[in-house]
């Protein structure tokens, strides 16, 4: 039976969404999942939390190159070489037997997610009208959050029933599914698009830089803050993404467009989404380390107990949009930061307490109002360009999102490793969004677009 081009739409928006989620849950599931590894590997706070910053750098740097596979190799071929290659790392992560392994298939995962995760919403803008492709971004959006909100229960399911191994095998069966049913679906545009032009220097400047820059600060406690190595790699990192920065300002055609950061409201809203990234991330990774660690809850508890943070996300998401389509952004993505850095603060001192349900109601809280401030703040990035930059945003939104998640992780295992324990992790958390709110209060000017 031959399906309609609006099944074989739908279809395929279901096929990419998996696969876009795949990369949403591998953000939170093995969040929980840490403690487990640790143990077997008999591994440091530092060197444990590479597993996720190494996805992340990756992810990070590649990410604007990934958004141009289509157009540089084709749907299919991509999505067919990204897959076959991502399911094979996560096999080879889950039978690792040393950590070195472990942290070079997640570095190969981060690369394919690069390809995977812009692809993904690629395809679906390809493939839908102009006047239909608004439906089809949210249904990716809400898929995302599913996935997202699932991460720390499947984490914890798998790590106390089966093994931690399998956090890693349960990508197999899902990207495998959704590549043959997004190959299957897909249908070439009608007009053939111009070949993307690669920035190679810009993109090795930012790698060199960013990842020099991480590995001194989540290395600095262990080395010490003023050995050769770290004073060397910190500096050196600060040069390198010095240099990319000047660099990309000079080319015609720039891998990222980093004069778009002149302008308040850009700078300020990419700030918003890089901040509140990282408040995801430290939320979904170092709340089911508390409850391990110092509460001494399973795995799966405490994926049970963080879910409550996340739970609000795809619940909340399409009102949130809505919302601000209707009173505009500006107030209320102010009003969510400021909520959501009280959630924060209350979040490290509650862990002060010992206690799981005096946590529960400020972690609901903190789910609540980071969607508010999260998604409003992208129509606040797009309505701050002007037109012909529009297509540039998205892939700006996604490397400040990435920036953000690798902060987050480097905060926590920096923070940790200092001996400072959690409460510092969300003290400090919660007092930068409150900067970032007071200073996004000026460069926010209200007009009648935000």
């Amino acid at each position: 039976m031959s399906l309609s081009d609006k099944e074989r739409k739908r279809g395929l928006v279901l096929a990419v969404g998996c696969l876009g989620g795949l990369v949403m849950l591998d953000e939170t599931v093995l969040g929980v999942s840490l403690p487990a590894i640790r143990e077997h590997f008999h591994l440091s706070a530092t060197t444990t939390h590479w597993i996720l910053n190494a996805y992340m750098l990756a992810f990070t740097c590649f990410a604007a190159v990934g958004g141009k596979a289509i157009d540089l190799f084709g749907f299919r071929p991509a999505l067919i070489a990204c897959s076959i290659v991502f399911a094979i790392a996560s096999l080879v992560a889950g039978l690792a037997d040393s950590i070195a392994i472990l942290i070079a298939m997640r570095v190969v995962q981060g690369l394919c997610a690069a390809i995977m995760f812009p692809m993904s919403l690629a395809a679906a803008t390809l493939t839908f009208d102009e006047n239909e492709r608004g439906r089809a971004i949210g249904i990716l959006a809400a898929m995302a959050t599913i996935f997202l909100a699932a991460g720390p229960l499947v984490g914890g399911v798998l790590t106390d029933f089966l093994s931690w191994r399998w956090v890693f095998w349960i990508n197999i069966p899902v990207v495998v599914a959704g590549s043959v049913l997004a190959c299957i679906l897909w249908r070439n545009p009608e007009h053939s698009r111009p070949r993307p032009v690669i920035d190679p220097i810009g993109l090795v400047l930012m790698l060199i830089g960013l990842t020099a820059f991480i590995f001194g600060l989540m290395e600095g406690p262990d080395f010490g803050w003023l050995s050769p190595v770290i004073l060397g790699t910190v500096f050196g990192g600060v040069i390198g993404i010095a240099v990319f920065l000047v660099y990309e300002t000079r080319k015609a055609k720039p891998l990222i467009d980093v004069r778009l950061f002149k302008l308040p409201p850009f700078h300020a809203s990419a700030m918003i989404i890089l901040l509140t990234q990282m408040s995801k991330i430290v939320v979904a990774i170092y709340v089911p380390h508390y409850l391990q660690l110092d509460l001494s809850y399973s795995a799966l508890w405490a994926g049970i107990g963080t879910v409550i943070a996340v739970l609000p996300m795809p619940i909340l998401a399409a009102p949130a949009g809505k919302f601000s389509d209707k009173y505009g952004s500006r107030k209320p993505v102010l009003f969510s930061m400021a909520l959501l850095a009280v959630a924060n603060i209350l979040i490290g001192l509650v862990m002060l307490l010992n206690t799981y349900w005096a946590l529960a109601p400020v972690l609901l809280m903190w789910g609540i109002f980071l969607p508010f401030a999260m998604i409003p703040t992208g129509r606040i990035t797009a309505n701050s360009v002007p037109r012909d930059k529009q297509g540039e945003v998205s892939g700006l939104i996604i490397s400040a999102r990435l920036v953000g998640g690798t902060l987050g992780v480097t905060l926590g295992s920096v923070l940790l490793a200092m001996g400072a324990g959690f409460t510092s992790i969300f003290v400090t958390m919660g007092v930068m969004i409150a900067l970032a709110c007071a200073y996004s209060s000026i460069a926010l000017e209200y007009d009648s677009t935000s």
